[in-house]
């Protein structure tokens, strides 16, 4: 249980800056990466195998963002980085994929109403966390 509210508070927080301020401060990310290995030391579930495992949904964002030159930015494959640490690899692809659903629908209502404004993708992120959470 202790993961997946280090997980919402960790997305709470870098939300609000997203929105804010459209960008995601590292030292935050740090913070929690920081956290979250310890976390996983100290409850002797620190295995390297299990770690990249969960490294992989995050490797594949900071991929993407790469090959979008950032339309999908540096933050968000750092955050999914370490909410992997946190949640672990299958439930952040999860909460990754529900986050992407939700931009999408709210993608397509900007173009209805013809909103041109970039899009933060942590808010819908940690939103699709909480759905992923209320049905697993």
């Amino acid at each position: 249980m202790i993961p997946y509210c280090a997980g919402i508070l960790f997305l709470a927080v870098l939300a609000a800056e997203d929105i804010r301020k459209k960008e995601i401060p590292v030292s935050v990310i740090l913070i929690f990466a920081f956290g979250a290995i310890l976390f996983k030391v100290f409850s002797k579930h620190f295995f390297w195998s299990e770690v990249v495992l969960c490294l992989v949904p995050g490797g594949f964002f900071l991929l993407l963002s790469l090959i979008t030159k950032e339309s999908i930015g540096y933050g968000d494959g750092m955050t999914v980085l370490v909410l992997g640490l946190w949640t672990g690899g299958w439930f952040t692809v999860l909460s990754a994929a529900m986050g992407i659903i939700l931009s999408g629908i709210y993608g397509g209502c900007c173009v209805l109403f013809q909103k041109k404004d970039p899009i933060p993708f942590i808010p819908f992120l940690l939103l699709g966390m909480e759905v992923v959470l209320a049905y697993a």
